[in-house]
């Protein structure tokens, strides 16, 4: 296009326009002002949800663990149509230590994954000693 009318503007990530939106500015102040802090929370926390879940995706983090998973549990909520999904997981750290955790966590609804496949866990960058999922691994 043309653009007469001002400077072109960068595409934004969906994400960071989304927190933008819900958390800065005329439209932040809005949301404290009409929405629930129940229901603000909840949003900022399928937000963090989402930006942990692109940035494994996008190979920004390294893995820290394996999990075998043990079971699968819908939660009922999706964000943008993808399931967040309670996972009882079997962990293998790096280190060579075992347990069992259970991760709620954002899955794509086409790696939806299954009891007895392996995954991946990193460590997450605001909390390192807390793992985040990271998606399917195959064999």
């Amino acid at each position: 296009m043309m653009n007469f009318f001002g400077k072109k503007k960068k595409q934004k990530d969906a994400l960071e326009q989304a927190d933008q939106l819900m958390n800065k500015g005329l439209s932040g102040l809005f949301m404290k002002g009409f929405v629930p802090k129940e229901h603000r929370e909840q949003i900022n926390q399928s937000l963090n949800s989402a930006k942990q879940a692109q940035m494994a995706a996008n190979g920004g983090l390294a893995m820290a663990a394996t999990a075998v998973v043990i079971s699968v549990t819908d939660t009922g909520k999706l964000v943008n149509f993808d399931p967040i999904v309670v996972l009882m997981l079997d962990v293998t750290e790096a280190n060579g230590n075992r347990y069992q955790k259970t991760l709620e966590t954002l899955v794509s609804k086409l790696q939806i994954p299954r009891t007895g496949d392996t995954v991946g866990l990193g460590s997450n960058p605001a909390n390192p000693s807390e793992l985040i999922y990271m998606g399917l691994i195959t064999a």
